[in-house]
């Protein structure tokens, strides 16, 4: 039954330990605390060093940075030091005790799980977990992010258009209208 017709999704780049990973199933959960929610493969070597770290750090780099993101799911860190076959400079975290971050990441959160989530049955677990620091990258004023297209296919934005909400503020008060619709009993013209 299940369907993909709810990608694209947001790709990240999540580190757990010093291990990077692809990961598109994540989402914020909550403002206030800050939170997000990740969903994690069951067969993934990750798992274990979640459940284990109890920490993460979830990147968001752009659009030319696609290849690596992906690749760094291309082969399991239980047999391979992915960062340094990618070439990706960890450095120390800000707030997490094992957990490296990727220098030059539009984006970083550093995350501290709250809780696993009982799903028994299910092919991902999902975790809880707190935002404990937020590392922001200059901003960019045309973004353009990993989006997963599902199966092997990435794309990322094209045409943009903005979009300026009602300006809000104080009502004018209606005049009332006479019998010929004319707001205030003023004289048509014309």
């Amino acid at each position: 039954m299940y369907f993909s017709g709810f990608y694209p999704m947001h790709l990240a780049l999540l580190v757990v330990g010093d291990n990077p990973l692809p990961i598109a199933w994540w989402t914020p959960i909550s403002k206030e605390p800050f939170r997000f929610l990740l969903a994690m493969d069951r067969r993934n070597w990750s798992l274990g060093l979640l459940r284990e770290k109890r920490e993460a750090a979830l990147h968001f780099f752009e659009f030319g940075e696609v290849e690596r993101v992906v690749r760094a799911g291309w082969a399991s860190g239980a047999r391979v030091n992915k960062a340094e076959k990618l070439g990706l400079e960890l450095v120390a975290a800000e707030r997490l005790a094992s957990t490296k971050i990727v220098a030059g990441a539009r984006c970083v959160f550093e995350l501290a799980v709250v809780r696993e989530l009982d799903e028994p049955e299910g092919d991902h677990v999902p975790f809880v977990c707190d935002v404990v620091h937020v590392h922001r990258g200059e901003r960019v004023e045309n973004p353009e992010p990993i989006l997963f297209l599902g199966f092997h296919d990435f794309a990322t934005l094209g045409p943009r258009t903005r979009l300026s909400p009602p300006v809000r503020g104080r009502r004018r008060k209606r005049r009332p209208r006479d019998a010929a619709g004319v707001a205030g009993g003023e004289a048509p013209t014309g």
